[in-house]
């Protein structure tokens, strides 16, 4: 093998449409190493309200809906399809739930480590034994999923530990990002994020052209970190009839490619800001994330002894 390919792919958030797409990708493509980046999981819960009597109703999207038995599976499909986790229940259950976020929070976390287990097993079995699965948690997940990807026969978890590649290379990888203004799980200061990065260097034990930063969040002011403008509403910005932009990357990853200069970046978090760019000898990539809509955009990057020999977009 005189190079070999890795599939790249992030924020996903919970869309089993883009997952299978991920899953299918050796089908379609020549790639060694599919890497699913985070974040993984979904962001809501749509209950869906037995009414009795073969009828429910839930509403996504502003729209309330009354489905008949027959056509449940077919929501639920399409409700996962778009990243939220749908759940049956009675209309008591729904009132108990408004009343008790403790109770809330507990079902999250049981259907999201439920659907993390349901998509392991789901690579174990589809993707062949000859291809390399690396599966990392983003910001937006919480820490119970991170025991289910250790469990997994197909040593799919990177945190902690440099990944062994093809033709002499290594892979680092890091998941939180600096503050949001979701107060998400996986994030901190810069100060706290430099610290981090250190550990992760230390990681490394070769030279650093043949290294590979699988890094969640992107450095700041590239191409790859330009999000809305937002208010204190959280709404987005508007300047003569246009959206504000910002750059919303880590100033402490870009600090870190600086100082080490390692081959590649590989990022994600900032969906709206696909692309590439440099910082320093670093190329650093966003494949960009429409999970929503179930499109699957991801990047095949082909590497051989000497670096980088080719990339490309899917999606």
């Amino acid at each position: 093998m005189s190079s070999f390919k890795i599939f790249f792919v992030a924020d996903i958030h919970n869309s089993d449409l883009v997952f299978r797409k991920f899953l299918s990708i050796p089908k379609h493509h020549d790639v060694d190493v599919m890497i699913l980046s985070g974040d993984l999981t979904g962001k809501a819960i749509i209950p869906i309200i037995d009414l009795r009597e073969g009828c429910y109703q839930y509403t996504f999207k502003g729209k309330t809906r009354i489905i008949k038995e027959q056509e449940l599976d077919e929501v639920k499909n399409e409700l996962r399809n778009c990243g939220v986790y749908p759940y049956v229940c009675s209309r008591e259950e729904v009132e108990e739930l408004k009343k008790d976020p403790e109770k809330v929070n507990r079902l999250f976390s049981k259907l999201i480590i439920e659907n993390i287990h349901k998509w392991t097993l789901m690579i174990e079995e589809h993707i062949d034994r000859d291809k390399q699965v690396i599966t990392m948690p983003g910001n937006d997940d919480i820490f119970d999923i991170d025991p289910v990807l250790k469990r997994s026969e197909r040593d799919l978890y990177p945190l902690g530990r440099m990944v062994e590649l093809p033709h002499g290379y290594g892979m680092i990888s890091f998941e939180y990002v600096n503050p949001t203004p979701w107060n998400t799980p996986r994030e901190a200061d810069e100060n706290k994020l430099w610290k981090m990065l250190e550990d992760v260097a230390n990681l490394v034990d070769r030279d650093w052209s043949k290294i590979i930063c699988c890094f969640h969040p992107p450095p700041y002011n590239t191409i790859i970190d330009v999000a809305p403008k937002l208010d204190k509403n959280l709404r987005p910005v508007y300047h003569l009839g246009e959206i504000e932009k910002v750059n919303v990357g880590s100033r402490s990853v870009r600090k870190f490619l600086e100082t080490y200069k390692p081959l590649i970046g590989l990022h994600g978090h900032i969906h709206e800001s696909p692309g590439y760019d440099r910082v320093e000898k670093t190329i650093v990539f966003n494949p960009g994330s429409e999970y929503s809509s179930g499109i699957l955009k991801g990047l095949i990057l082909e590497i051989d002894k000497n670096g980088l020999r080719n990339w490309y977009r899917i999606g």
